[in-house]
């Protein structure tokens, strides 16, 4: 039995983890702030250490505990929120780093993202170049801490694994991202747009997702992994066809925008190094994802 902690873990891949940590018999602390996490994710019978990752004061009883797994989710996530606070998107990966490196723990995972890859080529391996195109876009923020924390990581000489997320969905993520806006927009009889039809992402459902974090910090070395789910690239206006479908308004109409500046046009990851490692494949389809998230935010469960 481990003992694990999670900063960040109230959050949409937080909670998801942590409820599968105390299935696996894991002993689960979770330090988060709620200002998008809910307690009612959280699964009973964890300890729930209510604190901002900026401020010091909660770090001081757990760096004398230490712990096994330690998990650095905390941050600031979806476009718009990033775009709208980039200095507050500094400060939060920054503060997480800072305090996940601080705690002794046996192994360590930091939360990364996609857009380290910049505008690499649409299926990039952990040994691409990483970049960041316009360090003067609003959005550059949020690739530039996910590198420093990377590196901060990497450094310290210690344990670690390094997760590079690519578009993982599932109900519970909020109203922030492409596929929830997809289904609020059906739900609500909003009008229907599609920013860029032509843009194309591959997603990963939240369980494959869990596992293959769970997988990757199994591995004895230290890595750097993508996660996610490269079997079912679509295009956003196919992305859009599928949720009419399964929400049975098939044949209403939408709207067409175009690309974005700063946005890529396509991300799609590899995981050959994941499954080599680990032997981990996605077992959702898309369909099967986007039925079950669909039904959630039917039922409310944003």
């Amino acid at each position: 039995m481990k003992r694990t902690l999670l900063l960040g873990g109230a959050g949409f891949i937080g909670s998801a983890l942590a409820r599968r940590l105390v299935e696996d018999g894991h002993t689960v602390t979770v330090v988060d702030d709620f200002s998008r996490g809910a307690r009612d994710r959280l699964p009973a019978g964890i300890r729930v250490i209510p604190a901002d990752v900026r401020t010091p004061g909660w770090r001081i009883g757990l760096r004398n505990e230490g712990t096994d797994w330690l998990f650095c989710l905390a941050g600031v996530v979806g476009v718009p929120n990033v775009e709208s606070a980039p200095f507050r998107t500094w400060e939060v990966t920054t503060h997480a780093v800072m305090a996940a490196l601080e705690i002794p723990a046996a192994k360590r995972f930091f939360a990364s993202t996609s857009e380290v890859y910049g505008y690499a080529p649409p299926a990039p391996s952990e040994r691409v170049a990483v970049s960041v195109p316009d360090v003067l876009a609003p959005r550059a923020v949020y690739a530039l801490a996910k590198l420093w924390g990377e590196q901060a990581f990497i450094h310290r000489g210690e344990p670690y694994c390094i997760g590079r997320f690519h578009n993982v969905y599932g109900p519970a993520m909020g109203i922030d991202h492409v596929i929830p806006r997809f289904c609020l927009q059906l739900l609500n009889g909003e009008p229907l747009h599609v920013d860029d039809p032509t843009a194309i992402r591959a997603f990963c459902y939240i369980d494959d997702a869990v596992e293959a974090i769970l997988q990757a910090m199994a591995v004895p070395t230290s890595e750097v992994f993508n996660i996610g789910n490269p079997t079912e690239p679509v295009t956003m206006e196919a992305l859009m066809g599928r949720l009419k479908r399964i929400a049975g308004q098939a044949e209403r109409p939408v709207t067409e925008g175009h690309n974005k500046p700063g946005f890529p046009r396509v991300r799609v990851p590899e995981i050959a190094r994941l499954w080599l490692m680990t032997g981990f494949t996605p077992k959702v389809s898309l369909d099967e994802g986007l039925a079950r998230t669909y039904a959630a935010y039917r039922r409310k469960e944003a």
